[in-house]
């Protein structure tokens, strides 16, 4: 699966698990593409209120990404 892919699957996925949670969804499809991204190319969150929430709720996302890998990148 390509990276956008990757991206695209966890957004749904997440967005499927928590509705109405769009911020967390971004993350979640971010976070996801993050993994499987070339390092070069890995483009980290510029815009401030969406940057801090990611880093209040990465370990959350993390977590939930773990459970739902396999799903997620198949």
């Amino acid at each position: 699966m390509s990276t956008e892919a990757i991206r695209a699957a966890a957004e749904g996925a997440f967005r499927a698990a928590h509705p109405g949670d769009r911020n967390g969804a971004l993350i979640a499809g971010c976070r996801a593409a993050a993994r499987v991204a070339d390092p070069d190319h890995a483009v980290g969150f510029t815009i401030g209120a969406l940057a801090a929430e990611e880093r209040a709720r990465a370990a959350a996302i993390d977590a939930w990404l773990d459970q739902k890998w396999a799903q997620i990148a198949s």
